[in-house]
């Protein structure tokens, strides 16, 4: 693996082609290229280039060698290496690097073998999968479709598939250990190093005002940030040597001071396995009681493995009867307050504590669209309550987008204020 040499960026690059006309249509959302490049930059390699190709011959050829052309320390193709007439993935790369396809027996059986398994019989199409490029070594399967890398001059080229858990599983289990020992021959001189800090409740352009005295296109400490609806990551990437890591450590530091409890997490933790980890250690169960947000605050939360073990339950109480039968909130202060209200949040989480027989609780209630809105309650206004060893707090958000943008905020937010809740009010 080489460094890159005419993109600019210090350190190894890295690019990345897809094919599929399910992806250009748009009929397919492109999750691998979120998953590579965060595994790539976790290396300390940044992408420079990423690219969806069709299916098709020439386009796929030409994509390669264009690529190749500038020397990335590696190239990744997703896609096109199953069983049809337009996976061309083997043909293109064989074309792109002068190499005649081989035949290998010992793929062939692997993947009878895999259908065998499943009670099926192999299809003649399949025997297909069964090529790749000459030189080049094939990666164990996690489906029916071998990948395949080999080193190309500087570029270390690596097919996988373009499903998704298939593509995951043989980088886990395959090439990232493969590119870790390349890393660690060539020296920390020419690698990366990174930091994620995940924050939420702060949008990026308040980010980019509170961090305005720092330069973010510094090369010693490159920063940029990353939105998505369970906040705003600050990626902040540097050199992998002794003194490049004590810059990045006074950076972080400062970033850190700068906002506060924002911050939830400099290790990559999702919010719902920070949560879970901070109640597991303070002995403390917690239910929910949802009404916009219909489930997806528990869902998360149940996400993590082991959630049993501080997680009760939850009501999803979107009638107002189910509010005052179920929870108990009084119809009266539903007449007067309306559901999504300050009071009913308030009265929700209570309820959930007292059917559950909970320490703590969580309740969502608000107007999530795109109709129900009013002047006073517009679409995104959502009231979040939480209870914690028996006092109550509720917050009021203004969520854009969506309706799906809104709910899922409201359910990031909901587990956000729990961990600052706990955060403050509970000893470590």
């Amino acid at each position: 693996m080489g460094a890159a040499t005419d993109t600019g960026q210090a350190g190894a690059s890295a690019e990345l082609i897809f094919s599929g006309d399910e992806l250009l249509r748009g009929d397919t959302l492109n999750t691998n290229q979120l998953y590579l490049g965060e595994r790539l930059l976790d290396l300390g390699i940044f992408t420079t280039h990423a690219l969806c190709v069709t299916d098709d011959l020439r386009a796929l050829v030409e994509a390669i060698r264009s690529s190749l052309g500038r020397r990335p320390a590696v190239l990744v193709l997703s896609g096109g290496l199953g069983p049809t007439e337009d996976d061309l993935t083997r043909e293109a790369v064989a074309e792109a690097l002068d190499r005649p396809l081989e035949h290998r027996e010992e793929l062939l059986e692997m993947i009878n073998a895999r259908f065998l398994a499943r009670g099926l019989p192999m299809g003649e199409s399949n025997r297909k999968q069964a090529f790749i490029p000459r030189g080049a070594t094939a990666i164990p399967l996690t489906g029916t479709a071998p990948g395949f890398y080999t080193q190309h001059g500087e570029t270390l080229l690596v097919a996988l598939p373009g499903v998704p858990w298939e593509l995951k599983q043989m980088w886990e289990e395959t090439v990232e250990p493969l590119m870790h020992t390349a890393l660690e021959r060539q020296g920390e001189q020419h690698t990366q190093s990174v930091r994620r800090i995940r924050t939420f409740g702060i949008g990026e352009s308040m980010l980019a005002e509170m961090l305005a005295g720092f330069d973010w296109h510094d090369p010693q400490a490159t920063i940029g940030t990353r939105a998505h609806l369970d906040g705003v990551t600050i990626i902040v990437r540097g050199q992998a040597a002794p003194q490049g890591q004590r810059k990045l450590d006074t950076v972080q530091t400062r970033i850190l001071e700068i906002v506060g409890e924002h911050a939830y997490s400099t290790h990559g933790e999702d919010l719902e396995w920070l949560v879970g980890g901070m109640l597991r250690r303070a002995g403390l169960t917690v239910g929910v009681a949802e009404s916009c947000t219909g489930g997806l605050v528990g869902k998360h939360l149940t996400d993590v493995p082991g959630s049993s073990d501080y997680f009760l339950g939850g009501v999803t109480a979107y009638d107002n009867r189910v509010k005052t039968a179920v929870l108990g909130v009084p119809a009266q202060m539903l007449v007067e307050h309306g559901a999504v209200s300050r009071e009913v949040a308030a009265a929700m989480a209570e309820g959930a504590c007292r059917l559950l027989g909970a320490d703590c609780a969580l309740s969502t209630t608000g107007v999530a669209g795109p109709a129900g809105g009013t002047d006073k309650k517009p679409v995104g206004l959502v009231y979040i309550g939480s209870v914690v060893r028996g006092v109550t707090q509720v917050e009021r958000h203004q969520f854009p987008g969506e309706r799906e943008h809104v709910r899922e905020r409201a359910a990031f937010a909901a587990l956000d204020l729990l961990r600052r809740r706990l955060l403050r009010e509970v000893p470590a």
